[in-house]
């Protein structure tokens, strides 16, 4: 097994395993709330969708300091979207049309599964070797069936700054819905469109970026398809401050992601 980059509450593995070929192999650390893996597990598990990687096994180690959860996984061989921009910067026309319509077709099946990710970014993005994107890392999943995790007299929910619509940084409950992952899904396809990010470039600090996101349209984005107008409208109907202005659902978001391909498309 070789060790890579995890998060603040796992080490990830990669490994080789005689069945399921190319595996990850998740650990959390002892002490980390089981509720909150449960669930994070549960997600993956609830949403039937193709670009998300398949959990194989899941279970309990002891250790010394308590229980350790893990979670082998389906390997995506790749890099995440946010260290192919730092690497090679913008993606092309066609990347991103493809990451549009792969996304927005993720999201919808997330949507049907009544799970909202919260954490929609580049970070949270794999582009793997043939250049198809699979959305990881449902840490901080909110499952609309289910009792909320977070406390109610926090005042800011769990979001990063910039990314996250006003009603999930100021954990306005009631209001989190698939629109949510909408908001911060349009902000990514901008950045890995133009390689800037409209409520951070310029910001000194994470409170300006939030903000920004709270205060601020987007910029009208341009950009160099035959349906540039109708994406700009897209893009910004998404990032709305109030969720009732954006688009109902992400059917919706996919129909004119779909729309605008059908047009790239022709002669």
């Amino acid at each position: 097994m070789v060790q890579i980059p995890g998060g603040a509450q796992k080490a990830v593995f990669s490994a080789m395993h005689q069945t399921d070929g190319e595996v990850v192999i998740k650990v959390f650390q002892p002490g980390t709330d089981a509720e909150t893996v449960s669930r994070e597990i549960l997600a993956v598990q609830n949403i039937n969708s193709a670009r998300i990687p398949r959990i194989f096994e899941t279970g309990t180690v002891p250790t010394p300091a308590g229980d350790c959860a893990w979670v082998r996984e389906q390997r995506i061989s790749g890099e995440s979207l946010h260290s192919r921009l730092q690497r090679a910067g913008p993606l092309s026309k066609d990347e991103v049309l493809k990451l549009a319509h792969q996304l927005a077709a993720t999201l919808r099946d997330a949507e049907a599964a009544k799970i909202v990710h919260r954490d929609i970014k580049p970070e949270n993005i794999m582009v793997d070797s043939t250049g198809d994107f699979w959305l990881v890392d449902f840490g901080i999943a909110r499952h609309l069936t289910m009792r909320s995790l977070t406390a109610d007299a926090r005042i800011f929910g769990k979001f990063t700054p910039g990314y996250a619509p006003p009603e999930q940084a100021r954990n306005v409950k009631g209001q989190i819905d698939s629109r949510a992952d909408m908001f911060a899904f349009a902000l990514t396809l901008i950045e890995a469109a133009t390689g800037v990010h409209p409520f951070w470039d310029g910001a000194k600090d994470a409170m300006e970026a939030l903000t920004r996101s709270e205060t601020q349209p987007i910029p009208r984005q341009l950009l160099p398809v035959k349906s540039a107008e109708s994406l700009a409208d897209l893009l910004d109907t998404m990032t709305k401050k109030r969720r009732d202005q954006r688009c109902r659902n992400m059917q919706e978001v996919l129909d004119w992601i779909e729309d605008i391909v059908t047009e790239e498309q022709k002669p």
